[in-house]
């Protein structure tokens, strides 16, 4: 039996092969998750867990008060899985499962659209099964997939020079993680360039503060729910880097705790700007590519996380995709996200183990070879005499 064929559903052909292997490959994906689905994390024992029941237990108005630090939108969701009949824990894992699928699907097109002769069931299959994102979803219990969906969706239409839409989809993921500033100095570059019309800027406070709205009619202050992000950040740390292994474990992590946040923010701003300078200088001399913005989008993404205070063991769930993204599009350069995801998935299993089992400065080490070696290709690119796939 030749499965290697297409067959036509009405207006649409597919190739029975594909359907099949997709197919098994999303059911297996699925049921390595379900496999996880009983462990607790304790983010969900201290955190998720009691505010689904509160909301469950006292109806929306309970969002009055500011026993919570998570965006109204999420906290939206969590409502509404407080008041199904199935349990917490499977109620907000389904849900970060659903976003897993919806984001392997949008890194499989993006992938399509940065190199079209590629298969998109690879780059699907890449992010389905990453150790990350399964254990950032089926074991944390964590929301991550959510607001990285609408940022690689955002991207997407970075790649498409299709403004509104870009700003539109950034918008909602800034309005449920703050991580999501980790695009921003690529929007900032599309802005000068004017890929990006200012008109489209406004986007962002105009859906935040619609969606801050359902939870201030609850009852919270206004400001409250305008300034929830601020109160993500209060509170002492023991260290600079939040368990995250970046340059910090090289500098004694747990020393100048305080005295070293400003200075590091600055340090982290200073290098973005350098990076813009030469993409800019280039840009409006020759034009842009596809490529030089996701080698930017990476690079600049990368140093937020490896400089700047506060970085927390899964800050780099966007980086890591970018990585992805990178690999598929640069020849021999396989090599980086393997290294980056293992980064990433040693500092989870921290988190896991309450505990670091392998050290630290040598992750930051490698963190270092692969800014490194990112600016080096970036470089080299924007160097090239002739800018195919160009966006002039």
């Amino acid at each position: 039996m030749d499965l290697n064929k297409n067959i036509k559903i009405g207006k649409y052909e597919i190739n029975i092969l594909d359907t099949l292997a997709f197919l098994a490959i999303v059911i297996t994906g699925i049921l390595l998750r379900v496999f996880l689905f009983s462990y607790e994390s304790l983010d969900y024992i201290e955190f998720l867990d009691n505010w689904t029941s509160v909301l469950g237990r006292e109806g929306f108005s309970a969002l009055k008060d500011g026993w919570y630090n998570y965006t109204g939108i999420y906290m939206y969701i969590l409502f509404v899985i407080g008041k199904l009949p199935i349990s917490n824990l499977v109620g907000i894992k389904v849900v970060s499962l659903i976003f897993d699928f919806l984001l392997a699907i949008a890194v499989a097109k993006a992938a399509k659209v940065l190199r079209e002769n590629i298969n998109p069931l690879i780059p699907f299959s890449v992010v389905w099964f990453l150790p990350t994102i399964v254990a950032n979803s089926a074991m944390w219990g964590q929301c991550d997939s959510i607001y990285c969906f609408f940022l690689i969706v955002s991207f997407i239409y970075i790649l498409k020079d299709d403004s509104f839409k870009t700003m539109l989809f950034f918008s909602i993921a800034f309005a449920l993680k703050l991580q999501s500033i980790f695009l921003v100095p690529v929007i900032a570059l599309l802005f000068l360039l004017k890929k990006i019309r200012f008109r489209d800027l406004f986007l962002v406070p105009l859906v935040y503060i619609i969606s801050i709205i359902p939870m201030w009619l609850a009852g919270r202050p206004f400001l409250e729910c305008l300034l929830i992000y601020g109160t993500q950040s209060t509170g002492k740390t023991s260290g600079i880097s939040i368990n995250y292994p970046n340059i910090y474990y090289l500098l004694m992590n747990d020393c100048y705790v305080d005295l070293y946040h400003g200075p590091a923010m600055m340090f982290t701003v200073a290098a973005l700007l350098v990076i813009m300078y030469f993409v800019l200088k280039r840009c409006y001399e020759k034009g842009i590519n596809n490529q030089i913005i996701l080698q930017t989008a990476l690079l600049s993404s990368s140093l937020m996380v490896f400089f700047l205070p506060n970085m927390h063991e899964r800050y780099a769930y966007l980086v890591d995709i970018l990585a992805i993204l990178y690999a598929f599009s640069v020849p021999k350069k396989y090599h980086i996200p393997v290294i980056k995801v293992m980064i990433s998935f040693i500092a989870y299993q921290t988190y896991f183990l309450y505990g670091s089992y392998f050290s630290y400065e040598v992750l930051a080490i490698l963190g270092i070879y692969l800014i490194f070696d990112n600016t080096v290709t970036l470089l080299k690119t924007l160097k090239s005499p002739a800018l195919d796939n160009s966006n002039n």
